[in-house]
């Protein structure tokens, strides 16, 4: 067998070892009972909730794109552990105005973009419409339905992480959330959306001290004990925090 052809075989069952090794994960995670509650803020078209949902007895996934969320309703819907709402989460019940962003929503927010950031300087995405969609506060929306503990609670929504995990303060106090994975904004950089409020490190750290430490930095999904290095020109990043025992 020439070399060429050697290494097409072995690309080949490298390609079926990772199917594999998906599949049996998928399938672990099926037979593992499901257990606690995961709430999802900012679901985009579902990718990264689709990875986790499984291990959990009730979701509550929020996305306010009308779009993306038929999106994900048909791919999570007839789960009857899932529940996805069509409403962005802010300090409270209403509405509001949700900008959209031309790289297919993925940057869409409250806020309008820095002039400052690199990816708005350079024409890379900008901000192409707007609607009016509904909004809820989340402490109220979780009380009314009688969740009383968070086991994963997870914040992809573009600027306004800090200022929606602050409406759900008398649980954080109250140690009534597992583990919190939020988009945050480096220290030494501003908020990427000029007209929103702080989502600084140190307003996460000041929101979170004593009950919570800081278990992984990075981009995606986080694994505890993981600190990834985050590139200077990098305005943002993942962290997670979980409850301290």
């Amino acid at each position: 067998m020439r070399t060429s052809e050697r290494k097409s075989v072995l690309t080949y069952l490298r390609k079926i070892m990772r199917r594999l090794r998906r599949v049996g994960r998928r399938v672990a995670s099926l037979a593992r009972p499901k257990q606690g509650t995961l709430v999802y803020v900012g679901l985009h078209r579902g990718g990264s909730f689709g990875q986790i949902f499984r291990r959990y007895a009730a979701c509550y996934g929020f996305e306010p794109n009308p779009e993306l969320f038929a999106i994900v309703q048909r791919k999570y819907g007839r789960y009857k552990n899932v529940h996805i709402i069509n409403a962005a989460v802010a300090e409270k019940d209403g509405e509001v105005q949700l900008n959209v962003s031309s790289n297919d929503g993925a940057s869409s927010s409250l806020g309008q973009f820095d002039d400052e950031w690199d990816g708005y300087r350079s024409g890379q995405v900008r901000m192409v419409g707007s609607m009016t969609v509904r909004s809820v506060n989340l402490l109220d929306f979780l009380r009314q339905r009688g969740v009383e503990y968070i086991d994963d609670y997870v914040s992809d929504i573009q600027g306004m992480d800090l200022t929606v995990l602050k409406t759900l303060r008398p649980m954080i106090d109250n140690r009534q959330i597992g583990a919190i994975t939020c988009e945050v904004t480096k220290d030494s950089r501003r908020n990427l959306y000029a007209d929103l409020p702080d989502n600084s490190e140190s307003g996460f750290a000041e929101l979170l001290q004593g009950n919570y430490e800081l278990v992984a930095v990075g981009w995606g999904t986080l694994e505890d004990g993981r600190f990834d290095v985050i590139p200077d020109d990098w305005w943002e990043m993942d962290c997670k925090w979980r409850l301290r025992k």
